[in-house]
Parts: C-alpha cells; sequence; structure tokens
C-alpha cells in the first residue's frame, strides 16, 4: 500500500512541475486557445469514448485503443485486439488511427498504435497573390509508437507510450518531428466498482521547422527573412473515476465516468459520460463537456457482433457539438482473437 501510494504521489508532482509554469502576465487570466501546436494529437479516435465525452481515463478499457486514453488499461486486453477509428473533422479533414494490443502474459501487454491526418487540398495565396497562385497544398500529420503495460499489484497497474510525432507540407517539403510520451496509471479502488485513473498525454519537447518565411510590413516585404518559431505539443493531464451500476445484472449494465481535465492551451474542464449496455448487445452513450470553448454534447451508440456472426467484433459511432463550427461524425471497429 505504501507503494501504491509512493506512485501516485510521484504522478501528482509530475503533472504540477509540468503545469505550474508561470506565464509571465504579471495577474490576471490569460488565454491559452492556439498557445500548442500538433492539435491532432487531442482527437479522440474511439467512437466509443467520443460519445461518452471522452471521459476515459479511469475505463476499465479491455480493446486495443486503450494507447489513446489510459495505456495503463491494456493490461485488461483479451488476448490479441485490433482498433481502428475514422474521424470526418471540421472543413474536410481527415482523420484516421488504429491500434493492436497483444497480451503478454498474466501480468503485462504491449501494443503498437498509429494517428494520422490529411486536411485535403487547399488554395494556396501569399500577400501578393490574394485570390490563389493555382498552386496547392496540404497539411499532413501523423504520429506512431510503441505501449506497454504492467500490473504493479494486482489492483494497480502502469503504461507508457512511446511516438513520434510529425507534421508535413507537401508542397513546400517542409516537416517537423519530435518524440513524444504519454503516462498513465489504473487503479482498482476495491470500493466495489470505483475506479480511478490518471495520465499524462503528449509530454515532449517543441517542434521546430528550423525554416525561415519571408515577412512583410506596409505591404512590403522585409529585408531579413523571419525564423519560425517552436511550439510546444498540447500537454495534458487527466484524472478521471468511474461506477458500475447494475454490476450483478446479468442483463444490464451502467457506467458513470467524470474526468477533470487541466490543458496547457486552453481552460480546465469536466468531462462527464455515461454508458448504458443491454444484453452485451447494444450500448447508449452520452457526454458533454463543461468548460470548452465550441463543444458541448456528444452522443453515440455500439453493438457487439459476437452473438450474430461467431467473431468478437464491436461497432462504434458517435457524434459531437461543437457550436458553430458543426457537428463531427465518427465510426470505429474493433476486434478480439
Amino acid at each position: 500500500m505504501i507503494r501504491l501510494i509512493k506512485y501516485f504521489i510521484f504522478i501528482f508532482a509530475l503533472a504540477a512541475m509540468l503545469f505550474s509554469q508561470d506565464d509571465g502576465s504579471g495577474g490576471g487570466e490569460v488565454p491559452k486557445s492556439g498557445t500548442s501546436g500538433a492539435q491532432f494529437l487531442t482527437i479522440s479516435p474511439d467512437a466509443r469514448f467520443a460519445g461518452m465525452g471522452n471521459a476515459f481515463v479511469g475505463y476499465e478499457n479491455k480493446e486495443a485503443s486503450s494507447p489513446f486514453y489510459n495505456p495503463a488499461t491494456m493490461v485488461y486486453a483479451d488476448g490479441t485486439s485490433f482498433m481502428l477509428g475514422s474521424v470526418n473533422w471540421f472543413a474536410g479533414i481527415q482523420y484516421m488511427a488504429g491500434a493492436v494490443a497483444y497480451k503478454l502474459n498474466d501480468r503485462s501487454a504491449v501494443g503498437f498504435h498509429f494517428r494520422s491526418l490529411d486536411s485535403g487540398s487547399i488554395r494556396e495565396t501569399t500577400v501578393l497573390e490574394a485570390e490563389g497562385t493555382g498552386r496547392t497544398f496540404s497539411w499532413k500529420d501523423i504520429a506512431y509508437g510503441l505501449t506497454y503495460a504492467s500490473y504493479l499489484t494486482d489492483r494497480f497497474s502502469f503504461g507508457a507510450n512511446l511516438y513520434w510525432v510529425k507534421e508535413s507540407v507537401d508542397l513546400y517539403d517542409s516537416k517537423t518531428g519530435s518524440w513524444a510520451v504519454d503516462l498513465g496509471t489504473f487503479y482498482k479502488t476495491g470500493f466495489k466498482t470505483l475506479n480511478l485513473g490518471m495520465s499524462i498525454k503528449n509530454f515532449g519537447s517543441e517542434l521546430d521547422w528550423d525554416e525561415k518565411f519571408d515577412d512583410y510590413s506596409g505591404g512590403v516585404i522585409e529585408p531579413d527573412p523571419e525564423p519560425f518559431r517552436s511550439y510546444h505539443m498540447p500537454l495534458l493531464f487527466q484524472i478521471g473515476v468511474t461506477y458500475e451500476f447494475f454490476e450483478d445484472d446479468d442483463q444490464q449494465k451502467l457506467i458513470l465516468a467524470m474526468d477533470g481535465v487541466h490543458p496547457n492551451d486552453s481552460k480546465e474542464r469536466i468531462n462527464i459520460g455515461i454508458e448504458y449496455d443491454y444484453l452485451n448487445i447494444i450500448t447508449l452513450r452520452s457526454g458533454l463537456y463543461s468548460n470548452h470553448d465550441s463543444a458541448s454534447l456528444m452522443a453515440g451508440f455500439g453493438l457487439n457482433l459476437a452473438e450474430f456472426v461467431d467473431q468478437n467484433i464491436g461497432l462504434n459511432y458517435s457524434v459531437s457539438r461543437y457550436g458553430i463550427l458543426g457537428f463531427v461524425h465518427q465510426f470505429s471497429i474493433g476486434y478480439t482473437l
């Protein structure tokens, strides 16, 4: 028990160190929106958790999507599992993600995961050719890496992701990249069905394009090119709890999840989600964000096809409302051998 407490103290201390940097404002709240890049890392790839308001860090995830949420839960994977997700993001931007989880033994598991974003064709414009140059370009992001998770006690697990992040613009052959790390812990409290989880995501060095651009002043080009500024990844600390109702009922299950979220580039918020499962066949989900600049309500459903096709296949769909930006629809599929 003492060892367990030490792990939690370490995680809290690390999070406090990462998020307690002085913004130099001299007082008052300074908006942090737009102060980090690689935002594709914040997109939720699994429609299951997107439909629950992304309240996931304390959820006992037995599927391959665990690296994207809390890598410590990969120890609960059943054998070998696969996951593939597709998100129809704003303005025709396409996002895809996939993962594989493999149970090494009774105490540990490993996995591979990837995420990619493609903006599609964008018309190139310049200061002198504001109507367009006749050329197009596309912005592409990709992240891929490995996951390891292990039990530290019979109720406490730890997991970590190590992955490479790359951003590029094809027309100019410009690119930047860096390594990043996620850390997660998961604890079954022993009090009925109450679970606790914590994660630190997207911890890595700044992304630096190491290139320069022509700047203008009063419509006149400056004599000396300006260097692009480096930027942070969207560092995120999340702590959450889940509680399962009807745990002794074989026909239905109800899970309530709530996460506290501390990002480095926006306001703190609460994510709340609920999941109702009937007969282990159909699942209904709903969730919300408490303090987000655009996202508000989410909903979705899932189907377990194991009763129909003799294969452990799950299909999930979710829709999320992002204010004036519109709705985001996404799908995911999971398969376990």
